[in-house]
């Protein structure tokens, strides 16, 4: 590398030698020990738009780590990627270039419920970035300035935090978005109001906020007051006409990025209202979009084609997974992204991930998502998670989580849940029915084995994300006591079937979905007293 052109170098045994302030903090949490030296410069050609080139190569006893970095993004995503192969330690030796394949990759805490505390979005900003994302869009429904007081500019405090949020994202080039939705009160045709929404985006935009979210989704699809009904002939022209009054003030600002999502946000995306809208404002002007339906199974890029030619302009989805509120929150969207076309980005703007109420939980399947976004093309799900629970799981803690999540995959993506336990139970089962009940009994009881010693670990962690988790916890802990009960009529035969039935009730009752069908099969075979 050219000294004089080397902006940053780090050393874990010897210090900074050549620091870029700015980045310096991406570092900062790196494990201490082993001797790595990295090394980075710009170089226009490393790769695309937010791309990079990693040079990776052991000389004595270091190993250095050269990056050439096409702007800054690509500088950020890179030291990122350094900082997992560091904690990890596992380094891929060789040349790679990596650059993303969708334009906009992001989330979106836009879930009802508690919104996240502050120190919990700062975090989520820093987990994003390092895999990738280069958006936040924040529309909590349950921030009341965010929505229900949407008219009122915030107080000093909460004015303080979000500045906080945009300068932390600022430090890793990710873009803030803050969204407003104001489409349960306002009056379209009243100056007074759009007055109060000028003078909400001016607040935002004065402590650095630069990208703006227009929500017009889950409200009322009929105009509602008088002075609208008598300017507009129907609700579309009333949305026309607001986000262009909001799109020409933004214009007046500099470097503003409008987005909104439409109150029919999901379908095929030819309705009347979609493509009178997107025929009636910027191109330029981004629309969210979920896809066929709220919640989507599968995302193709044959659907966000139809979408470009509807609406003339590529669709931006706002991908409601992991998101688990209104009749869902019984449900934990541990699982990875599946079903997601690996050719979307050649018609899609990009994907925002609208998030859970739990965020340490978020971070699993959302790095997964992340993963895909950065290169859809050779996206695996299942790696992906690994690498996901590998960077959020203490490493003596992993099998034993593996094992739990396992049974949190059930949600709108259709994933097959329990499927370890499946496995294990579906071989048990094979073994018997041939005969061959020492068998049987050594595969189930291996399979339990695991399962109480991940409970028996689990049952000490009450912080972070099992904090989160303490409900399907439980039912997972009652999971395992159902498990050696079966065993226990099964292989031993123990007379504990009124016992089952007890528990299996109590479990059948509980609220949490966890388990799939596996678990209630293998009880009721024991309650048969199914043997050989």
């Amino acid at each position: 590398m050219n000294n004089e052109n080397r902006i940053f170098s780090f050393d874990r045994n010897f210090g900074v030698q050549y620091t870029s302030e700015r980045f310096a903090h991406i570092l900062q949490d790196l494990p201490q020990g082993d001797a790595v030296c990295i090394f980075a410069e710009p170089d226009s050609t490393a790769a695309g738009k937010e791309g990079y080139r990693l040079q990776i190569y052991e000389n004595a006893d270091k190993l250095t780590v050269n990056i050439y970095y096409s702007d800054d993004r690509g500088l950020v995503y890179a030291l990122c990627t350094v900082c997992r192969m560091c904690k990890v330690n596992r380094f891929q030796l060789g040349s790679q270039v990596q650059a993303p394949s969708f334009a906009v990759r992001g989330y979106i805490e836009g879930f009802y419920g508690r919104p996240w505390s502050h120190a919990a979005r700062l975090d989520m900003i820093r987990h994003a970035a390092s895999f990738g994302a280069n958006t936040h869009y924040y529309g909590p429904k349950d921030d009341p300035y965010h929505r229900k007081l949407w008219r009122e500019c915030y107080p000093e405090q909460e004015l303080q935090q979000l500045r906080e949020l945009s300068d932390e994202a600022a430090k890793y080039c990710m873009e803030f978005a803050y969204c407003i939705a104001p489409g349960l009160s306002i009056c379209y045709a009243s100056e007074a109001e759009f007055a109060a929404l000028k003078n909400k985006i001016l607040q935002l935009y004065g402590i650095g906020i630069r990208s703006f979210g227009l929500l017009l989704d889950d409200i009322a699809p009929e105009l509602y007051y008088e002075e609208d009904k008598q300017k507009y002939s129907s609700t579309v022209e009333a949305h026309i006409d607001l986000i262009n009054r909001t799109d020409a003030f933004l214009q007046t600002l500099d470097d503003c990025i409008l987005t909104v999502c439409p109150t029919e946000y999901w379908g095929k995306g030819d309705s009347d209202y979609l493509q009178q809208l997107g025929k009636g404002i910027r191109e330029e002007i981004r629309m969210f979009f979920t896809g066929n339906e709220i919640c989507s199974k599968e995302i193709t890029a044959e659907e966000a084609e139809y979408f470009c030619k509807n609406t003339n302009r590529k669709p931006l989805y706002w991908d409601n997974y992991p998101v688990n509120d209104a009749e869902m929150f019984m449900e934990m969207h541990m699982g990875p992204l599946i079903g997601r076309d690996k050719k979307l980005y050649a018609f899609a703007e990009g994907e925002i991930f609208n998030c859970m109420e739990y965020s340490e939980c978020t971070k699993i399947p959302l790095a997964t998502a992340l993963t895909y976004l950065w290169d859809p093309e050779h996206y695996d799900p299942e790696q992906a998670y690994l690498l996901a629970v590998e960077t959020n799981i203490a490493k003596e803690d992993q099998k034993a989580f593996i094992l739990f999540a396992d049974h949190l995959r059930t949600s709108c993506l259709k994933d097959e849940n329990s499927r370890i336990m499946g496995e294990n139970l579906i071989r048990s089962l094979a073994a018997m029915e041939a005969g061959n009940t020492e068998k049987s009994a050594e595969i189930f009881f291996a399979y339990l084995d695991d399962m109480q010693k991940a409970a028996a670990l689990l049952q000490n962690k009450k912080d972070g994300i099992y904090k989160e988790l303490s409900v399907w916890l439980q039912k997972f802990y009652a999971c395992v006591e159902i498990l050696d009960i079966c065993g226990d009529i099964l292989f031993r035969q123990a007379d504990r079937k009124e016992e089952l039935q007890q528990k299996m009730h109590a479990y059948n009752m509980s609220a949490p979905v966890l388990t799939a069908f596996c678990l209630r099969e293998f009880a009721e075979i024991a309650l048969d007293n199914f043997s050989y």
